[in-house]
Protein backbone atom coordinates (compact mmCIF):
# COMPACT_ATOMS: atom_id res chain seq x y z
CA UNK A 1 0.00 0.00 0.00
CA UNK A 2 2.81 2.35 0.93
CA UNK A 3 4.59 1.74 -2.42
CA UNK A 4 1.37 2.53 -4.28
CA UNK A 5 1.06 5.82 -2.39
CA UNK A 6 4.71 6.71 -3.16
CA UNK A 7 4.23 5.90 -6.85
CA UNK A 8 1.09 8.07 -7.07
CA UNK A 9 2.82 10.92 -5.25
CA UNK A 10 5.77 10.70 -7.62
CA UNK A 11 3.49 10.72 -10.67
CA UNK A 12 1.62 13.76 -9.37
CA UNK A 13 4.90 15.55 -8.72
CA UNK A 14 6.14 14.74 -12.24
CA UNK A 15 2.92 16.06 -13.78
CA UNK A 16 3.18 19.28 -11.76
CA UNK A 17 6.80 19.78 -12.84
CA UNK A 18 5.93 19.09 -16.50
CA UNK A 19 3.04 21.56 -16.42
CA UNK A 20 5.19 24.20 -14.73
CA UNK A 21 7.97 23.77 -17.32
CA UNK A 22 5.52 23.89 -20.21
CA UNK A 23 3.87 27.03 -18.92
CA UNK A 24 7.27 28.72 -18.42
CA UNK A 25 8.25 27.74 -21.97
CA UNK A 26 5.02 29.19 -23.29
CA UNK A 27 5.51 32.40 -21.29
CA UNK A 28 9.04 32.75 -22.64
CA UNK A 29 7.88 32.19 -26.21
CA UNK A 30 5.08 34.74 -25.85
CA UNK A 31 7.50 37.30 -24.39
CA UNK A 32 9.88 36.75 -27.31
CA UNK A 33 7.06 37.04 -29.83
CA UNK A 34 5.84 40.23 -28.20
CA UNK A 35 9.32 41.79 -28.29
CA UNK A 36 9.76 40.79 -31.93
CA UNK A 37 6.46 42.47 -32.84
CA UNK A 38 7.38 45.63 -30.93
CA UNK A 39 10.69 45.86 -32.75
CA UNK A 40 9.06 45.25 -36.14
CA UNK A 41 6.89 48.32 -35.66
CA UNK A 42 9.84 50.53 -34.75
CA UNK A 43 11.18 50.65 -38.29
CA UNK A 44 14.78 51.35 -39.25
CA UNK A 45 16.02 52.48 -35.83
CA UNK A 46 14.89 49.94 -33.24
CA UNK A 47 15.46 50.60 -29.56
CA UNK A 48 18.88 49.27 -28.50
CA UNK A 49 17.62 48.16 -25.08
CA UNK A 50 14.83 46.13 -26.67
CA UNK A 51 17.31 44.52 -29.08
CA UNK A 52 19.52 43.55 -26.15
CA UNK A 53 16.52 42.21 -24.26
CA UNK A 54 15.44 40.19 -27.29
CA UNK A 55 18.94 38.76 -27.74
CA UNK A 56 19.10 37.85 -24.06
CA UNK A 57 15.63 36.25 -24.32
CA UNK A 58 16.65 34.14 -27.31
CA UNK A 59 19.79 32.92 -25.54
CA UNK A 60 17.98 32.29 -22.24
CA UNK A 61 15.37 30.21 -24.07
CA UNK A 62 18.09 28.11 -25.71
CA UNK A 63 19.95 27.72 -22.41
CA UNK A 64 16.80 26.64 -20.58
CA UNK A 65 15.32 24.48 -23.35
CA UNK A 66 18.31 22.89 -25.10
CA UNK A 67 16.33 19.97 -26.52
CA UNK A 68 13.25 21.99 -27.48
CA UNK A 69 12.42 22.04 -31.19
CA UNK A 70 12.37 25.87 -31.07
CA UNK A 71 15.87 26.18 -29.58
CA UNK A 72 17.81 26.09 -32.86
CA UNK A 73 15.35 28.56 -34.39
CA UNK A 74 15.93 31.04 -31.56
CA UNK A 75 19.68 30.50 -31.73
CA UNK A 76 19.56 31.23 -35.47
CA UNK A 77 17.60 34.41 -34.79
CA UNK A 78 20.13 35.42 -32.12
CA UNK A 79 22.97 34.94 -34.64
CA UNK A 80 21.24 37.14 -37.18
CA UNK A 81 20.46 39.78 -34.58
CA UNK A 82 24.14 39.96 -33.61
CA UNK A 83 25.10 40.30 -37.27
CA UNK A 84 22.52 43.06 -37.68
CA UNK A 85 23.99 45.08 -34.83
CA UNK A 86 27.60 44.41 -35.97
CA UNK A 87 28.54 42.32 -32.95
CA UNK A 88 30.92 39.99 -34.76
CA UNK A 89 32.39 38.29 -31.71
CA UNK A 90 29.00 37.35 -30.27
CA UNK A 91 27.69 36.36 -33.73
CA UNK A 92 30.67 34.02 -34.19
CA UNK A 93 30.20 32.56 -30.72
CA UNK A 94 26.52 31.82 -31.44
CA UNK A 95 27.31 30.43 -34.90
CA UNK A 96 29.84 28.03 -33.42
CA UNK A 97 27.30 27.07 -30.79
CA UNK A 98 24.74 26.29 -33.51
CA UNK A 99 27.24 24.18 -35.45
CA UNK A 100 28.36 22.28 -32.34
CA UNK A 101 25.12 21.86 -30.38
CA UNK A 102 22.58 21.53 -33.20
CA UNK A 103 24.42 19.70 -36.03
CA UNK A 104 21.16 18.27 -37.37
CA UNK A 105 19.37 21.63 -37.49
CA UNK A 106 17.88 22.73 -40.78
CA UNK A 107 19.82 25.99 -40.27
CA UNK A 108 23.27 24.38 -40.55
CA UNK A 109 23.94 25.38 -44.19
CA UNK A 110 22.96 28.98 -43.41
CA UNK A 111 25.08 28.90 -40.24
CA UNK A 112 28.14 27.80 -42.24
CA UNK A 113 27.53 30.57 -44.78
CA UNK A 114 27.01 33.13 -42.01
CA UNK A 115 30.24 32.03 -40.35
CA UNK A 116 32.10 32.96 -43.53
CA UNK A 117 30.13 36.20 -43.80
CA UNK A 118 31.02 37.11 -40.19
CA UNK A 119 34.70 36.42 -40.83
CA UNK A 120 34.59 38.58 -43.95
CA UNK A 121 32.40 41.49 -42.97
CA UNK A 122 32.50 41.78 -39.19
CA UNK A 123 35.87 40.35 -38.15
CA UNK A 124 37.88 41.21 -41.30
CA UNK A 125 39.54 37.78 -41.32
CA UNK A 126 39.57 37.24 -45.07
CA UNK A 127 41.66 34.06 -45.03
CA UNK A 128 39.20 32.37 -42.68
CA UNK A 129 36.28 33.73 -44.72
CA UNK A 130 37.73 32.22 -47.90
CA UNK A 131 38.23 28.85 -46.23
CA UNK A 132 34.68 28.72 -44.86
CA UNK A 133 33.08 29.92 -48.11
CA UNK A 134 34.98 27.14 -49.93
CA UNK A 135 33.90 24.61 -47.30
CA UNK A 136 30.31 25.78 -47.76
CA UNK A 137 30.53 25.30 -51.53
CA UNK A 138 31.95 21.77 -51.10
CA UNK A 139 29.24 20.72 -48.65
CA UNK A 140 26.28 22.58 -50.18
CA UNK A 141 26.99 23.18 -53.90
CA UNK A 142 23.30 23.37 -54.83
CA UNK A 143 22.12 25.46 -51.87
CA UNK A 144 20.38 28.77 -52.59
CA UNK A 145 23.36 30.59 -51.04
CA UNK A 146 25.96 28.88 -53.26
CA UNK A 147 25.85 31.73 -55.79
CA UNK A 148 26.34 34.22 -52.96
CA UNK A 149 29.33 32.26 -51.67
CA UNK A 150 30.88 32.20 -55.14
CA UNK A 151 30.37 35.95 -55.52
CA UNK A 152 31.80 36.58 -52.07
CA UNK A 153 34.92 34.60 -52.98
CA UNK A 154 35.25 36.45 -56.29
CA UNK A 155 35.17 39.86 -54.62
CA UNK A 156 36.76 38.95 -51.29
CA UNK A 157 39.05 41.72 -50.08
CA UNK A 158 38.27 44.10 -52.92
CA UNK A 159 37.25 47.65 -52.23
CA UNK A 160 33.95 48.98 -53.55
CA UNK A 161 35.94 51.05 -56.07
CA UNK A 162 37.71 47.93 -57.37
CA UNK A 163 34.40 46.11 -57.71
CA UNK A 164 32.82 49.04 -59.60
CA UNK A 165 35.82 49.13 -61.93
CA UNK A 166 35.46 45.39 -62.62
CA UNK A 167 31.73 45.76 -63.30
CA UNK A 168 32.37 48.66 -65.68
CA UNK A 169 35.10 46.74 -67.50
CA UNK A 170 32.87 43.70 -67.83
CA UNK A 171 29.98 45.85 -69.12
CA UNK A 172 32.27 47.54 -71.65
CA UNK A 173 33.59 44.16 -72.84
CA UNK A 174 30.06 42.79 -73.20
CA UNK A 175 28.93 45.91 -75.06
CA UNK A 176 31.85 45.72 -77.51
CA UNK A 177 31.17 42.05 -78.32
CA UNK A 178 27.56 42.74 -79.31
Amino acid sequence: MRNLFNTKALLILLVIVAVACTSQREKDMKAISSLEKELETEGARPDAEKLTKLLDSYIAFVDNNKTDSAASNYLYKAMNLCIGVNNGQKAMQLTDRMLNEYPKSTYIPEAVFLKAYIYENLLNELGQASKVYNDFLKKYPTHDLADDAEAALKYLGKSPEEMVKEFEERAATQASTK
